[in-house]
């Protein structure tokens, strides 16, 4: 038991020391520049070197961040875990905790919203399950999917349409097409083909034209010489 206490002890406190914890000591030394980039951000070119690799100006190289992934995520972590995430700047951890936030908001939406129109049986009495079952044969019996109006139904589904629309690793990216490059430009061929048959009047009438001339200056030049 007071190896057990001493484990659990050591490791609540692991990132703990006499001056504070590491969130602490980053703000602390950090103070200016995480609230200006919490609150302008016409300050992010000085924070940029906290969390991001910034360029020089001067000799275009890049620069790493003063704090590795490592320690940004050790910071990250426990700024979420304290409600004080929007005090660091922006960085990769930061943004990629943030997006997994809001996809784990838009779930908890999304499981509310199907509860509603989750279907939960009502415990009957066994006088009126007797009424429900059918007394004669041939009788029709209500059934599972009956008990759900058409339009609550139809709600449902375009709430789960739309939240797998955004959920997966190819959400947000151009559906890719799946074929030989023939299948690919095949339509953009045809429409082609369309619209120089529907302008293949236009086009006869021009190389008459084109023909006469020619036949014209041909038989001018012969006169000429």
């Amino acid at each position: 038991m007071a190896l057990r206490h001493t484990l659990l002890k050591a490791a609540a406190n692991k990132n703990m020391s006499t001056y504070g914890s590491v969130l602490d000591r980053f703000l602390i030394s950090n103070t200016s520049s995480a609230s200006s980039s919490a609150s302008a951000s016409a300050s992010r070119t000085s924070t940029a070197s906290l969390f991001e690799p910034t360029k020089s100006t001067t000799t275009g190289c890049w620069h790493p961040p003063k704090y590795s992934l490592r320690r940004q995520a050790k910071l990250v972590r426990e700024a979420a875990l304290t409600g004080q995430l929007e005090l660091l700047p922006d960085g990769p951890k930061t943004s990629r905790l943030t997006q997994r936030l809001a996809r784990f908001q838009k779930t908890n939406a999304f499981e509310h919203t199907s509860n509603e129109y989750e279907y939960v049986p009502k415990l009957k009495a066994s006088s009126e399950i007797g009424l429900s079952r059918p007394k004669v044969l041939g009788e029709r019996v209500i059934k599972p999917t009956q008990r759900m109006t058409k339009h609550d139904r139809e709600q449902a589904f375009r709430a789960a349409m739309e939240f797998a629309r955004g959920v997966g690793p190819y959400s947000g990216r151009a559906k890719i097409f799946k074929g030989s490059r023939v299948d690919k430009h095949k339509q953009v061929r045809v429409q082609d083909v369309k619209a120089k048959l529907e302008s293949m009047e236009t086009t006869k009438k021009e190389w008459k034209l084109v023909s006469i001339t020619n036949l014209f200056e041909v038989h001018e030049f012969g006169q000429v010489c």
